[in-house]
Formats: C-alpha cells, structure tokens, sequence
C-alpha cells in the first residue's frame, strides 16, 4: 500500500514538472537514444534519507535506468561523497533530475535536523517523536526521514489512536467527560492520550488514568513538578516550542516523550549536485 501511494505521489510531482510540451530544453538538444553516466554529489556533512524516493522517482521515468550506491537511508555523508551513479537515457535522466533532487534535498535535511536533535538528547532516555504537522502530501516521505535521523513515529493520521486535544476537551465538557465517553464507545480497542495545559487538568486526567498524558506548552520547571504526580502505567510526553536550545533540559526531566514538529519545519534542504560524467 505504501509503495503504491509513494508512486502516486512521485508521478504526480513528475507530471507537475513536466508541463504540457515536457523538457522543450533538452529535446532540442540531445538524441533520444543518447545515453550518459552521471554521478550524485553531496556538497555538505548530512544524514542521507530519501534516497528510496530518488532512485524510485528515475525508474518511473525509465525502468532501465541503472542506479548503483553503497549507502542507505541514515547513513551519513560527507561533503564531496560520491552518493550514487546513474546511467541510462540522457532525456530520461535529465527530466527526473530535479524531482528527485527535490525529494533528496528536502528529506536529507529534515533526516540532518533529527539527528542533531537526538544527539542533544541521547544520554537521557527520552524518546523524540514527531507530529502530524507535515507538508502536504508528503506526509509519508517526511516521517520515513524522521525514522532516518534516528526519531521515532508518532501517530500516521487520525485513525491510528485517540489523542484528545484542547478543543476536544472544550467541546466535550472536561478531561474526564472526554476521556469517559471515549472510552465507553472504543473499550480497549485504542490507547487513550490526552493533552493537558495546567495542573488542573492534569490531575483530572492523572484521576482517569490514561495511556498516555501530554503536557501540552509547559515549562521545563512545572513539567518536573507534574511528572512527579503521574501514577505507575501512565507514560508522559511533552510538546510545544521544543527547540536545540531547550530540548536537553525537556530530556533530562525524565519524561517518556518528546513530540516536535521542530525538525520538519526548522530543517533546511541539503546541497546535492548530479553531474555529467560521460
């Protein structure tokens, strides 16, 4: 399933790109039958992710495309690493270039930006998760370079298990109305989260005893005094304007989780070059 929505994906970006008439450049230029051998460079120290979708995005142009690399996702690169080769079809390859460069640069550098922040946290035993804030449609792409910078998942989508929010509980009455009636239609069926903003709710919560309690926007100094009220069983997480500067001492709390979209919207691309060689 996640093959085929990859591939959807990768050919909709494709035909975005190649516009009513196609590489109107190139066609010009180069023979049909022409064939070259490129080389991928990276021109900065990275964590590699993406390179799946790369070479995916180059074999649905041309299935004899032949691409050949000693790395994979998660590996790190240095600048003036040689990633990958290509050869095949001149045309073919010319026109997945900056597809699948887009897809390389983009992913690398939210894969870089993770492993920077696992870094700041790896003698703790916290665990960074990400969030559902992702671009659009890429949803897939970003959380498989998340899992390469050394992070974990977090929830897919909506249907995965129940993370009751602050409007949930506005809409609902409370915390314990919200985690109750939840509970009464699913039974055991999902794990059970909740997100609480003040002590108020969290002892409301703490009195219900979730899988998981979220605190939600707390500061470092309040986050301790809370985790010291949680009962055994329940798990802890934290969210909210984590950055590298705070993200250590969130860590050294000693709670469970750390959720970010820190190192999807802070990221930056990476600097790839695909060059004739032949």
């Amino acid at each position: 399933m996640e093959n085929a929505v990859s591939e959807k994906l990768i050919l909709s970006a494709l035909e975005e790109d190649k516009g009513q008439l196609g590489d109107i450049t190139s066609i010009n230029l180069i023979d049909k039958n022409h064939k070259s051998k490129f080389e991928l460079t990276v021109n900065e120290n990275a964590v590699l992710a993406g390179l799946n979708i790369f070479k995916k995005t180059f074999v649905l142009v041309d299935k004899d495309i032949v691409i050949k690399t000693n790395l994979n996702n998660g590996n790190p690169i240095k600048k003036g690493d040689i990633v990958c080769s290509l050869s095949g079809n001149t045309l073919a390859i010319l026109f997945a270039e900056r597809t699948s460069l887009n897809y390389l640069c983009h992913l690398s550098g939210i894969a870089t930006t993770t492993q920077a922040l696992v870094e700041l946290i790896k003698h703790t035993k916290a665990i960074l998760l990400d969030t559902r804030k992702t671009t659009p449609n890429l949803r897939l792409f970003e959380k498989e370079a998340i899992l390469a910078g050394g992070a974990k998942n977090h929830r897919f989508n909506l249907s995965e298990m129940i993370l009751i929010k602050d409007n949930h509980i506005a809409v609902a009455g409370g915390v314990k109305n919200a985690i109750f009636t939840e509970r009464k239609f699913y039974k055991d069926k999902y794990k059970i989260e909740i997100e609480v903003q003040n002590f108020d709710e969290l002892k409301e919560a703490i009195s219900c005893k979730p899988d998981i309690i979220m605190f939600d926007n707390w500061s470092v100094e309040d986050l301790k005094i809370g985790l010291k009220l949680i009962p055994e069983g329940v798990l802890t997480e934290v969210s909210g304007q984590i950055s590298k500067e705070n993200i250590k001492y969130y860590a050294e709390s000693g709670v469970n989780y750390i959720s970010t979209s820190y190192m999807v919207k802070n990221s930056r691309w990476i600097d790839f070059s695909l060059n004739a060689i032949c």
